[in-house]
């Protein structure tokens, strides 16, 4: 025994004076910090240890998947400290440095890994810096270099239609679903079926929804939180990072109480007789009903925006009642033979789907008309909106039908027979899915741009260019307001394609001769959205004269490069020199300049 803890100590000596062990180095800290979000690139990458490190060192990079080169890392005097000196700012997005050092006499080594986000990547010009993320409002002047700490920039703003990631449609319809079943479901409760709380199956179905609800919201809220400041999921997690909807306009505010809404319907779901009981039954129903109308303000823009906003939440209102009540029809009423309130459920559900119907289709088509208007087959918008057209169509004509039997099987029956409830329960179920279809195309309405919105959107703007490439499919309009010297706000609408857009950006050429420097713009969307800098923010543009705006991108199904002319005025509005002047600000009301893209082309 004696010799076996003599050996076992010797072993662990053998280790511990090892000079591998003795001079392993140890990551102290770093900067930037791992896990870091940094508002810019880092100028520096610098890594400091527990114990002094060797020459022989490696530091490499990689954003959003794709190399960075990083310089060759210096060490300091004290051999503690490993830095590399970047020479051009790391893109936006999300980064990973990994490190190799050595020991003080080159032998063994040590690795290791931190990651960080980047939400912007200044491109700097003589004099000037520009900010390429467009859903951010960058200084209205240029910075000159001790006004590197003024903080009197304008607050952030975001946009809410750049939201078209899978997350973000999920949740939408997650959300929208649960609440939609849980209020229509209530509804017909308090119309047709009071008896509905007393059976357990009806409380677990409302719950089940309220679940589904929450957590679907939950998702939306994240996903969209995420979405519009161009960050991964994980970081919108963070429930302090929701309060950036806020500065959403009212369709991230609407998301915001949309959660707190449904949270707060619990108390109906907890107690589903709540909802009859005449003390309790306002507030109870109040909670979903505020709930759904949170949906109707997921869309606000287009003409007529006051009738847009209250033929939204009407239309949420009378759809959720109508697919609500359906679904409760089909998973619960008629799950099996029963007495007679079954048949008064049925009976009053054809009582308050009529209404619901009349002002579902009517307010659809107001909102078709405002916002759509003869672009029904021209925008990705308008051809979606057919495909929901022809489904609602569908589940119309299947609940009419349903409803006729319904009648005619129920007219004089006391209590709800087996084979009946067998065969309405396949028709409501039918009349139900194609409903969650319908829900499905709404979610994914909300990630294109509606065809008259757009031109709604951008009436203030003195430069309007649009861009359409047949090749690439890449359907998008640059505007520039006020079109003079100075700070210019920018505005990049795509509508087409929905998704696979890479390597968006916008450059503005300068007059030939003006000694002026190009200005790059990356454009932070990946696919049909609008990315906007916002009032009093965007791209400075030093000198009057006829610029050249040129855009590249590229689709799954080709590049993008395509270039036009427009002017910059003095800020007095003139054109001074005989070499501008060739391209007047278009009004919106004549129809704007459009380049259509060959296959052939080249960079202008």
């Amino acid at each position: 025994m004696l010799r076996f803890l003599l050996a076992t100590l010797a072993a662990v000596a053998v280790v511990l004076c090892s000079p591998s062990a003795a001079g392993a180095q140890a990551l102290d800290e770093s900067q930037p910090a791992d896990g870091a979000v940094l508002a810019e690139p880092p100028e520096q990458l610098v890594f400091t240890f527990d114990e002094p490190i060797g020459t022989q060192n490696r530091v490499s990079a990689a954003c959003n998947s794709n190399p960075y080169v990083v310089p060759a890392a210096v060490v300091s005097a004290d051999a503690l400290t490993l830095t590399a000196t970047l020479e051009s700012p790391m893109p936006q997005g999300n980064c990973v440095v990994e490190y190799t050092v050595t020991g003080p006499d080159g032998e063994g080594g040590t690795q290791g890994r931190i990651s960080f986000s980047i939400r912007s990547s200044p491109v700097t010009t003589p004099g000037v810096t520009v900010d390429p993320t467009a859903t951010t409002t960058p200084p209205t002047t240029a910075p000159a270099a001790d006004d590197s700490d003024d903080d009197s920039s304008p607050s952030p703003q975001y946009d809410t239609a750049s939201a078209t990631d899978g997350s973000t449609w999920l949740g939408r319809l997650l959300s929208t679903l649960g609440l939609s079943v849980l209020f229509g479901a209530l509804v017909l409760i308090v119309a047709a079926w009071p008896e509905g709380p007393e059976y357990i199956l009806a409380v677990r179905f409302l719950r089940s929804v309220w679940i589904l609800a929450v957590l679907g919201t939950v998702l939306y809220v994240v996903a969209l939180s995420a979405a519009i400041k161009g960050e991964s999921l994980a970081n919108g997690l963070n429930p302090s990072s929701w309060l950036d909807l806020l500065d959403a306009g009212w369709p991230g505010r609407a998301a915001l109480a949309r959660l707190v809404l449904v949270v707060l319907s619990g108390w109906v779901v907890l107690r589903p007789e709540r909802v009859i009981d005449p003390t309790t039954q306002l507030p109870a129903i109040a909670l979903p009903t505020l709930a759904v109308a949170a949906v109707g303000l997921s869309r606000t823009g287009g003409d007529l925006a006051v009738l847009g906003v209250a033929a939204g939440i009407l239309h949420v209102l009378a759809m959720a009642v109508w697919l609500g009540a359906v679904v409760l029809l089909a998973r619960v009423v008629l799950a099996g033979p029963g007495d007679e309130d079954l048949v008064h459920a049925v009976r009053g559900f054809g009582r308050i789907s009529g209404p619901a119907i009349v002002v579902t289709v009517l307010t659809g088509l107001v909102q078709m008309y405002r916002i759509v208007g003869g672009g029904l087959f021209s925008t990705g918008h308008g051809r979606l909106l057919l495909v929901k057209v022809v489904a609602v169509a569908l589940m119309l004509f299947i609940g009419m039908t349903t409803r006729q039997v319904a009648n005619h099987r129920l007219a004089r029956a006391s209590d709800l027979a087996p084979s009946s409830a067998d065969s309405l329960r396949r028709a409501f179920g039918t009349e139900a899915l194609i409903g969650i279809v319908v829900l499905g195309l709404s979610a994914g309405l909300l990630s294109f741009t509606p065809a008259k919105a757009s031109v709604a959107q951008l009436d203030t703007f003195a430069v309007e260019r649009r861009v359409v490439d047949p090749t690439s499919g890449i359907e998008l309009v640059v505007a520039l307001e006020p079109g003079t010297v100075g700070t210019n706000r920018l505005r990049v609408e795509v509508t087409s394609p929905p998704s696979g857009l890479a390597g968006l950006e916008v450059v503005l050429i300068p007059p030939v001769g003006s000694g002026g420097n190009e200005i790059v713009q990356s454009i932070p969307l990946s696919g049909a959205g609008v990315a906007d800098s916002g009032e009093g923010g965007g791209v400075p543009l030093p000198v009057a004269g006829a610029w050249t705006l040129q855009v590249n991108a590229t689709s799954a199904t080709g590049p993008l490069n395509a270039s036009q002319s427009f002017d910059v005025r003095n800020a007095d509005g003139t054109l001074s020199t005989s070499d501008i002047g060739t391209v007047a600000p278009a009004p919106l009301a004549t129809p704007a300049p459009t380049t259509v893209v060959p296959s052939t082309s080249t960079p202008g």
